[in-house]
């Protein structure tokens, strides 16, 4: 019997996902111990992160030629839309951030490169592309919520985030989305399939390095370099 799909995309990236796993940021929120302004600087920029995925979710729905699937997208950019941003305020809130502080946030370098290649690949990409790329986002933060929530920590705010990722709720869209990256990879020709083993292990490689901007939250290397000499960064301004 032939192995999923799925599989093969995850063995592609296994190194990266135990590197994801063993990551200090992820560590510490389990244990309840994360530094308070780096889970603020977390949900900041996956504030904006998600405003650019539902975009992408838009474009794997225009790409759909079944209504099953369209559906599955239509609601899937919903859940985000809605399910996400409420629970991003909810986080920023308890974390004394301001709708006006999220909306005014900037983009750090992971969040731009790797909103980039999913645009992209949904942009330029089939769908089986696109799924592959986006299939990371949506399975390492349930196999995170997973692993967390068996010895979840005291910390309120930490507790409620894994949940989330744990929940059945949100086990069901990636399963959803499991399910079309092994139809659309058992349906793909081997140059197809080998663009969308190399989509998901890039969108792996961004997902750790989106853990690892908030775990040492420095922005952009040349902005941090002029505030090291005690300038300003040009265009800079003052946030709430």
């Amino acid at each position: 019997m032939a192995r999923a799909f799925r599989q093969e995309l995850r063995g592609a990236a296994e190194p990266i996902w135990r590197a994801i796993f063993a990551h200090p940021f992820v560590r510490e929120v389990g244990a309840g111990a994360l530094a308070r302004e780096k889970f603020g600087f977390f949900i900041r920029q996956d504030f904006l992160y998600l405003r650019e995925f539902t975009r992408v979710l838009c474009l794997g729905g225009a790409k759909a030629s079944d209504l099953d699937t369209q559906d599955l997208f239509a609601r899937h950019a919903h859940n985000t839309v809605l399910v996400e941003r409420a629970m991003h305020q909810t986080f920023a809130r308890r974390l004394g951030l301001t709708a006006r502080a999220l909306e005014a946030t900037e983009p750090a370098p992971a969040t731009v490169a790797y909103t980039r290649h999913l645009l992209a690949v949904a942009a330029a990409g089939s769908l089986g592309e696109l799924v592959a790329a986006v299939l990371p986002c949506y399975w390492v933060y349930r196999e995170v919520g997973r692993r967390l929530k068996r010895r979840l920590p005291r910390e309120p705010l930490y507790a409620r985030w894994i949940r989330a990722y744990a929940s059945a709720q949100y086990g069901r869209l990636v399963q959803e989305q499991l399910g079309l990256a092994d139809r659309l990879g058992r349906a793909a020709g081997e140059a197809e399939r080998a663009r969308m083993r190399e989509h998901f292990v890039t969108s792996s490689r961004y997902e750790y390095l989106f853990w690892d901007q908030a775990w040492k939250p420095e922005g952009w290397p040349s902005e941090r370099s002029e505030r090291q000499r005690g300038g300003a960064p040009m265009g800079s301004a003052v946030r709430p």
